[in-house]
């Protein structure tokens, strides 16, 4: 036992002295002394164990002083020692609440008793109040934890439970609980078996369990309980058992809207085309995949799980990976985060083959936890695409470089020979001039657009009449065929529409001269027969001829590549026409002009000059 302090209130200060040494020896206790009830009120504190206290003091006697401690302290060890008194003061003082009484007498025995009455006290006060904390404690617990506790004697068929029991099976307190009768009537039918195999355990075999259940209370609710058990045996028999019962029914439900979530969150998974690996943001492993990432890596899924999420690379880059997850994986919070833009992704197969993938992330969170989720896309058949295009693009630009070579030397050659013509029609030569200019500009428009898909140029302001009438020259019009009715000033790219209106004046001369089959290979039709005119239209503007028009069942396929009526013709004239509407945003339809011939109505135009 710990130390005892005891407070002694004596008025003969010699036999408190005498007293305090011969217990202090003991050295179980400590002893303060005080000369009557008044000072010792003073020096009663709540580290005071007990009191021992005389009986006929001057100013307040034992049984008032008694009086006045039971006020503050109804529970403390107080013993009565006196040398006076009598029966009738010792029943009076244990009526007041006194804890023993003790009669002084000579010798040193005295001493020896009191000091065994007062350990005696102190030990029943100190296991009461232990008790008491513990019993606090208990039911303080079970309000928290929503369990209960029961005990069951087998030999008495007593059983003992706290009001948490009688609140979970939502019964009343003067209900008549027991452990057989308690299963057939509450236990899930399901359940009955089960809980009756372990009673019965506990009791015959000693065998603890702790089993979760389902029951249907009193009032008809359905509750999951976790029972637990603990028998006790003596000689071979049950003596009792003790146990407890806790409502477990929240958290039964909240595991199983977690299996419903993670159900669906894995159907989730294995319906997405790409390949998906989940891993705890805290470790980095692997605790998921689907199907698709089964299938990326050529392996079963329990090869996968488990593994840092650094192992589905190249093992020679892993802490090159690591730190990009660190930046980049799972810093969306839920927002997805991707991962294009840096250096070329790799995940490695079975075989220890690489394969390139794309990666985008995101932070998601189940049950409390979270998880970084990765999409991994297999861009195998991209990077092999775009392989290819290089190859091609290397390609077109080698044969690009050879065929405007080629082109140019020609048109040097036939521009130097035009110098050293002499003629008197000085305006044919000047549209031969003219003509070999054009096709260098057309060489190297040619050479920009294999080499970069289109001109780079900004859309500009561009006259439509002085354009057209620029065009009509080159294109082998005759003087007075080309009519402008319109003044307007557009936003477009001047070259892109050079190709558009010569590519359309071109096609209404080739397709309208009546002379065209006389004519020898690469000889100018001189437009005669062919008038055409270049017009305003709401939103645009149109160029429509005079010639022979395109028949309607034939008017959707002829701005396809390769469509000619003509044996001379490329097949490209039109389909330029088109390409180079559709790099202005602009829409171009064919139809029948007033004249019976073909008109080209392009639209979606953006207008200059207001």
């Amino acid at each position: 036992m710990d130390d005892i302090r005891v407070l002694h209130v004596d008025d003969e200060p010699d036999f408190a002295e005498v007293t305090a040494q011969f217990l202090e020896r003991d050295g179980r206790f400590t002893v303060e002394t005080a000369p009557g009830g008044a000072d010792g009120l003073e020096q009663l504190t709540s580290a005071v164990d007990c009191v021992v206290s005389d009986y006929d003091m001057p100013g307040m006697n034992g049984l008032e002083f008694l009086e006045a401690v039971r006020e503050s302290y109804p529970d403390l060890p107080f013993i009565l020692f006196t040398g006076k008194g009598s029966e009738a003061v010792a029943s009076e003082a244990l009526t007041l609440g006194a804890t023993d009484y003790l009669q002084k007498a000579s010798g040193t025995d005295q001493y020896e008793l009191l000091a065994n009455r007062v350990s005696r006290a102190v030990g029943q006060f100190r296991a009461e109040r232990e008790l008491e904390r513990k019993t606090e404690l208990l039911e303080k617990t079970q309000d928290i934890a929503d369990a209960g506790a029961w005990e069951y004697d087998p030999e008495q068929g007593e059983a003992y439970v706290t009001d948490q029991v009688y609140e979970i099976y939502e019964v009343d307190r003067d209900h008549d609980l027991s452990p057989m009768g308690d299963i057939q009537r509450f236990y899930h039918p399901e359940d009955c078996d089960t809980v009756r195999d372990a009673v019965e355990g506990a009791l015959e075999d000693g065998e603890p369990y702790d089993i979760e259940v389902r029951v249907t209370a009193a009032d008809g609710t359905d509750k999951w309980v976790r029972t637990r058990a603990d028998p006790q045996f003596e000689d071979g028999a049950c003596q009792h058992v003790r146990g407890t019962v806790r409502d477990i029914t929240d958290r039964r439900e909240r595991e199983e809207r977690l299996v419903e979530t993670k159900q669906w969150y894995q159907t989730l998974l294995d319906g997405a085309p790409d390949a998906a690996f989940v891993a705890d943001t805290e470790s980095g492993e692997i605790c998921e995949t689907n199907r698709a990432g089964t299938q990326l890596l050529d392996r079963p899924r329990d090869e996968i799980v488990g593994l840092d999420q650094t192992a589905l690379h190249p093992p020679e880059e892993g802490e090159a990976y690591a730190s990009l997850f660190d930046r980049h994986v799972g810093a969306g919070g839920g927002r997805a985060d991707s991962l294009d833009g840096h250096e070329e992704l790799y995940v490695v197969d079975s075989a220890g083959e690489r394969i390139p993938v794309e990666i985008s992330s995101q932070t998601v969170e189940i049950g409390g936890q979270h998880y970084n989720q990765g999409y991994f896309r297999d861009i195998t058949a991209r990077k092999e695409r775009e392989r290819e295009l290089k190859r091609q693009n290397e390609r077109l630009d080698e044969f690009v470089t050879v065929v405007s070579h080629d082109l140019r030397n020609p048109l040097r050659t036939l521009s130097a020979s035009l110098a050293l013509i002499e003629t008197d029609d000085e305006e044919s030569l000047e549209r031969c001039h003219r003509t070999v200019e054009r096709m260098e500009q057309l060489i190297d428009d040619l050479v920009d657009l294999a080499r970069h898909g289109e001109t780079e140029s900004e859309p500009e302001p561009v006259e439509l009449a002085g354009l057209a009438t620029a065009c009509a020259r080159t294109t082998g019009l005759s003087e007075g065929a080309l009519s402008v009715t319109t003044d307007a000033t557009i936003a477009a790219d001047e070259s892109q529409l050079r190709h558009l209106l010569e590519n359309l004046f071109s096609n209404a001369v080739e397709h309208s001269s009546t002379d065209r089959q006389s004519q020898s290979a690469g000889a100018i039709s001189d437009g005669d027969g062919v008038s055409l005119t270049v017009g305003p239209l709401d939103g645009g503007f149109y160029v429509a001829d005079d010639g022979p028009g395109i028949p309607e069942s034939e008017r959707e396929r002829v701005f396809r590549v390769g469509y000619s009526t003509s044996d001379r013709g490329t097949g490209f004239g039109l389909n330029i026409v088109k390409e180079a509407a559709e790099t202005h945003g602009w829409d171009v339809d064919v139809t029948e002009s007033a004249e019976g011939g073909a008109r080209f109505e392009i639209t979606g135009v953006e207008f200059a000059n207001g």
